[in-house]
């Protein structure tokens, strides 16, 4: 059955205007607060990298734009959303910028978005694959090279070794070529003299409530983040009826986009001071849900159901920048 189009090419470029306005917005006349907790085990953070403003700006906008457009290929070679509707890229770039902590200043919080999307799409090319042992070793090196930059990478690695297990392509060489993957990066880096023994350090725990001006914008951007994984939370059950009792790679290849998002919700809560780094990650995974809505479900007024939803994204983004 063909689904008619909830955003279409014209809703894809309104939300593209839409993000870069409020990250424009955000940077040039709100210069928002940055949270603590951002730092790496070993190499300094995106917030260190000793980046101009404006430069920090550009870096992190180009990220989460190239975001965008990784998605958008992603789910057209694995089709984890069937269907060609815009609603998966639109509403990831629009909800991302809708936070200003996210498109508003350099943090790690799209690169790891992105980082996270080249792993699924590594993951999701080992589908059944007996010998996938290349693969693995990759996708633990980019999470262990992004840990020295930022250490909630590390919290990400079980999410693709369960992933693994899920699209049956995991075995005991594929464990010790992930644990060899891990090992790698450090291994080079401390042989070569790049990293000392000495810069090695444990996360720094601060309150994210210090140094905020604004109560009332910081517990705005707190629930944008708690609804949106809320709804993530929802329409995930809601979406796995009708997966269920289809295509069994494309079920299998959402519950690990599933399982990704509840790592990223259950890390945000136990590392509550460091939650902009998976904020990006959130979004993402809850535009998967979004698009799967409208894909398997016959939404009734569906267009007016997403402006809806995308005017209380607005609102918060106001809160945020007058608050």
């Amino acid at each position: 059955m063909i689904r008619r189009h909830v955003m279409g090419k014209e809703g894809m470029t309104l939300a593209l205007a839409a993000a870069l306005a409020m990250a424009a917005v955000a940077f040039f006349c709100a210069a928002p607060q940055s949270l603590g907790g951002d730092m790496g085990i070993c190499l300094p953070s995106p917030n260190r990298w000793g980046m101009t403003p404006l430069g920090g700006w550009i870096f992190n906008l180009s990220a989460l734009l190239v975001a965008t457009v990784t998605l958008y290929f992603f789910n057209k070679q694995f089709t984890v959303v069937q269907g060609s509707d815009t609603v998966l890229t639109g509403m990831f770039i629009f909800t991302a910028c809708s936070n200003v902590w996210v498109s508003g200043i350099l943090t790690s919080s799209g690169i790891m978005a992105l980082a996270n999307l080249i792993c699924l799409s590594v993951l999701f090319g080992c589908w059944q694959k007996h010998n996938a042992t290349q693969e693995m070793f990759l996708i633990a090196t980019i999470l262990a090279v992004g840990s020295m930059f930022q250490y909630a990478f590390i919290f990400m690695t079980p999410v693709y070794l369960l992933g693994a297990m899920m699209l049956k392509c995991f075995n005991f060489r594929c464990l010790v070529a992930y644990l060899m993957g891990l090992a790698a990066p450090y291994w080079v880096a401390v042989g070569l003299g790049i990293v000392s023994v000495d810069a090695f350090t444990m996360p720094t725990f601060t309150n994210l409530f210090d140094g905020f001006a604004s109560r009332s914008g910081l517990l705005v951007g707190m629930l944008n983040v708690a609804v949106t994984a809320f709804i993530g939370l929802i329409l995930a059950f809601n979406n796995g009826v009708r997966l269920y009792a289809g295509n069994t790679q494309r079920r299998l290849y959402n519950m690990v986009v599933d399982l990704l998002g509840v790592a990223c919700v259950m890390c945000m809560l136990l590392d509550f001071n460091n939650m902009v780094a998976y904020m990006a990650t959130l979004y993402m995974i809850t535009a998967f849900q979004l698009a799967n809505l409208f894909a398997l479900w016959h939404v009734h007024r569906g267009g007016l159901w997403l402006f809806m939803l995308s005017l209380l994204y607005v609102a918060a983004y106001l809160i945020m920048i007058l608050g």
